[in-house]
């Protein structure tokens, strides 16, 4: 079994970020990221990276957002979290993280509330302080 890393928020460098956000907003206007299916939205990811000429890694862990941990699949680009299946960046949708956690919202309300959201609510490298991303690479991707 591999020893969970703890990733912290740390950006991309201007360039690197720009072409990456910029691949990502154009698929999430064809189809929104979302949590209906984290892998799926994972791969998505990954596949975009990569076309970019970055090297992604899925990882399955925990985001901890802060009095709720749910379990999660997020992707890893030179150490830096890319999540675009969960807005929480926006402290409205941290919120209802924890609410769906606690079993307050079913997932297709979750799905619904992270729809309303766009890239700039999404991880690409920075986040507030308050949340954690933990876990180790899927085998396969390491």
């Amino acid at each position: 079994m591999r020893r969970s890393v703890v990733y912290d928020p740390v950006p991309f460098p201007a360039d690197v970020r720009g072409e990456l956000v910029t691949t990502l907003e154009r698929l999430h206007a064809d189809e929104p990221f979302g949590p209906l299916d984290v892998r799926a939205t994972a791969r998505r990811v990954a596949g975009a990276a990569a076309t970019v000429g970055l090297e992604p890694m899925m990882v399955r862990g925990r985001v901890d957002v802060g009095g709720a941990e749910l379990d999660h699949v997020f992707v890893v680009v030179d150490g830096r979290v890319v999540d675009l299946a969960l807005p929480i960046r926006a402290p409205s949708f941290a919120q209802t993280v924890r609410a769906w956690v606690a079993g307050d919202l079913d997932h297709g309300e979750l799905v619904e509330r992270a729809a309303r959201h766009g890239i700039e609510d999404r991880v690409v490298g920075e986040y507030p302080r308050r949340l954690c991303y933990r876990g180790a690479p899927l085998w396969g991707h390491d």
